[in-house]
């Protein structure tokens, strides 16, 4: 079987789309007024139709929060609450819906309990994260059923100059 360049060419045609959204999702996520969770494309945050806040690296660093949950307080319209001491299960709830209704992904997977439907946010390390995407109101039409009262997605970081740093805090 005889292949011809311009049949090769229209096989090759997304897969070279594919990597220039790859590094293109990558640039993005080093810029604060862009955001990728809301239609899981890159656009402008002032484009979105979605009640957003993103918390950058630079964002995390200025505001020293000291978990997570504690970055989450600070956005309007989520409730944290701890069902126990440090360490424990943390329900987090956007606009009013249930902890089970808030969409938790991490790098695009979901987590959560399978039995609750809470995430286990007390498990994720602050100084591995390098950007927070919180979505106030229904993602239920992209995301599915459990994201009625939004997301949130957290983006550790990728590699190169931007993996794992030693950091200090007291």
């Amino acid at each position: 079987m005889k292949l011809s360049p311009f049949a090769l060419t229209l096989t090759l045609l997304p897969a070279g789309q594919l990597l220039a959204d790859t590094f293109e999702r990558d640039q993005a996520l080093k810029l604060p007024d862009v955001l990728i969770s809301a239609n899981r494309q890159v656009e402008a945050r002032n484009d979105s139709s979605a009640a957003n806040t993103v918390f950058t690296r630079d964002d995390i660093d200025r505001l020293q929060p000291s978990s997570v949950t504690d970055l989450l307080r600070r956005v309007p319209g989520v409730q944290v609450g701890q069902t126990g001491g440090r360490g424990s299960l943390p329900g987090v709830y956007i606009r009013g819906t249930k902890s089970a209704q808030s969409l938790v992904l991490v790098d695009g997977q979901r987590i959560g309990n399978s039995t609750s439907g809470d995430s286990n946010l007390q498990h994720i390390n602050i100084e591995q994260v390098e950007r927070v995407e919180v979505l106030r109101g229904s993602r239920s039409v992209i995301y599915g059923s459990d994201a009625i009262g939004g997301g949130i997605q957290i983006f550790p970081p990728r590699g190169g100059e931007q993996s794992l740093q030693p950091r200090m805090h007291g």
